[in-house]
C-alpha cells in the first residue's frame, strides 16, 4: 500500500477516491434513508472528500432533487467538517410529459439550478456540471448557459459531462480550463468494460482538468462481475489480496494523475474497500496488463437517442 496524496478539482485538492451517490436514490432504498445517510457517512469517515450527485438523480424523474436532498442531510448530520467536503452536482436533464428530456437552454439551466440550490441548501453549488448534450443547442451555446449560472453567483466552478474529444475543445474554446475560470472537471464513462475518447483523459491531464469517471465498474448490471468478466482484474487482485474492484479503482488511478473516480455505493461496508484503492500501488506490469483487456461495451446513449433515465 502507498500513502494517499490528493488530486486536483478545480480550486479544491481532494481525496483521491470519490463518491458517486446516485444509487443511494435507487428504489430499494428510498424506504431506508437512515442506511443511505449511514453511506454517506461511512465514506466521509474514511476520508472522502468529493460527493457527486445531480438533480436527475431519483426514484423517478418527477422527483428531481432526492439524491441532492438527502446527500444534504448526510452531510447536515456528519460528526465532521462538512465545508471540506466538495458537492457536484449536474444539470441538463429534466423530466418532461414522456420521461426524461435534455434542457441546456439559458432559462433551462437556470430553473435546475436553483432546484438544486433549494435540494442542498446551500446559496452556491461547488462544481456543477452540464450534464448531457442538448441536440436543439450548438454545444457552445450550451456552455455559455452554464458560464452564466458562474457568473451570476450560483454555482462557483462550472464542468462538462458525457462529451467527445470534439466537445472538450469547444467547452474549452468558450470557458477556458481551471487556471482560466472555466472548465475545472470532466465527467466521462470509463471503466474495464468502457473505454471509448482516452483522448478526453489525456487533454484532462495537460490541461489541469480532473477527469472523473463514472460507472468506475460498468455500471450497476455489471459491477459484480468485473473479476469473472476480466480475468486479469482477479488474477492481480489475488496478488494483492484484494478486491478486483479495488484494483479497477487502482488502475483507473494509475492511467492519469487527472484521475478522481467515483464509485458508487449502497451500503455502508462497501465504502471501506473502494477507499482502499488510494492506497492500492499497482506495478507498472499491472496496469499494462490491465489495460490489455478488451473492453465490452460502446456508447450505452449515443446522441441521437432519448437521454437515459439517470446518467
Amino acid at each position: 500500500m502507498s500513502d494517499v496524496s490528493t488530486r486536483r478539482l478545480g480550486d479544491r485538492q481532494v481525496f483521491p477516491v470519490g463518491l458517486g451517490a446516485m444509487p443511494l436514490s435507487s428504489a430499494d432504498l428510498v424506504q431506508d434513508r437512515d442506511r443511505a445517510v449511514a453511506t454517506v457517512h461511512a465514506a466521509l469517515d474514511a476520508g472522502v472528500t468529493h460527493v457527486d450527485t445531480a438533480l436527475i438523480y431519483a426514484p423517478s424523474p418527477d422527483q428531481a432533487g432526492h439524491n441532492e436532498a438527502l446527500v444534504a442531510e448526510a452531510l447536515r448530520t456528519w460528526g465532521g467538517d462538512a465545508s471540506q467536503v466538495l458537492v457536484a452536482s449536474k444539470a441538463g436533464l429534466r423530466a418532461g410529459p414522456d420521461g426524461v428530456v435534455r434542457d441546456a437552454s439559458r432559462d433551462g439551466l437556470r430553473r435546475m439550478c436553483e432546484q438544486s440550490l433549494a435540494a442542498l441548501g446551500r446559496d452556491q453549488v461547488d462544481v456543477y456540471y452540464l450534464h448531457r448534450h442538448d441536440p436543439a443547442l450548438p454545444y457552445a451555446e450550451q456552455v455559455a448557459n452554464l458560464l452564466a449560472l458562474r457568473d451570476a453567483g450560483l454555482v462557483r466552478q462550472v464542468a462538462v459531462s458525457n462529451v467527445t474529444p470534439e466537445m472538450l475543445e469547444v467547452a474549452l474554446d468558450v470557458a477556458g480550463g481551471p487556471d482560466d475560470g472555466g472548465v475545472v472537471a470532466v465527467q466521462n464513462e470509463f471503466s474495464p468494460r468502457f473505454r471509448r475518447d482516452p483522448g478526453v483523459m489525456t487533454t484532462c491531464e495537460e490541461r489541469g482538468i480532473a477527469f472523473v469517471p463514472w460507472s468506475p465498474f460498468g455500471g450497476a448490471s455489471q459491477a459484480a462481475e468485473v473479476g469473472s468478466r476480466y480475468a486479469p482484474f482477479a488474477e492481480v487482485a489475488e496478488a494483492h489480496g484484494v478486491s478486483a474492484h479495488q484494483v479497477a479503482l487502482a488502475w483507473l488511478r494509475a492511467l492519469s494523475p487527472a484521475v478522481v473516480p467515483i464509485p458508487g455505493s449502497s451500503r455502508p461496508a462497501t465504502i471501506e474497500d473502494s477507499v482502499g484503492a488510494a492506497r492500492l500501488a499497482l506495478t507498472p506490469e499491472d496496469v499494462e496488463r490491465l489495460s490489455a483487456t478488451r473492453p465490452e461495451g460502446s456508447s450505452q446513449f449515443p446522441d441521437d437517442e432519448p437521454a437515459p433515465p439517470l446518467r
